[in-house]
């Protein structure tokens, strides 16, 4: 009886390189849901938060849009801002 190939297998995380489409959201509902938690955040604010992690090349995941009259809307992962927000938010804190 012949013996088999061994097989290996990698152990590796499935990295997937986009989030999922539910955690896209607008700009202005993302501010809206962080004006809940007592730490509000505006719009200018989270735009802010976006260019810094562009220039720390650790870019968030987002998406910009037009619509057929030239208005821009920007998506941006909603669990990428939480994680900035918390940082944000234990900054602040004395």
């Amino acid at each position: 009886m012949a013996a088999r190939p061994r097989e290996y297998a990698m152990a590796i995380e499935s990295i997937v390189p986009h989030p999922v489409p539910n955690d896209l959201m607008p700009l202005q509902t993302i501010s809206d849901r962080l004006r809940c938690t007592g730490h509000p955040a505006s719009v200018s604010t989270i735009r802010r938060w976006m260019e810094e992690a562009e220039a720390r090349n650790e870019a968030m995941y987002t998406v910009r849009r037009r619509s057929a009259r030239g208005w821009r809307r920007d998506y941006v992962s909603f669990s990428d801002i939480l994680l900035v927000h918390r940082d944000w938010v234990a900054n602040k804190e004395p």
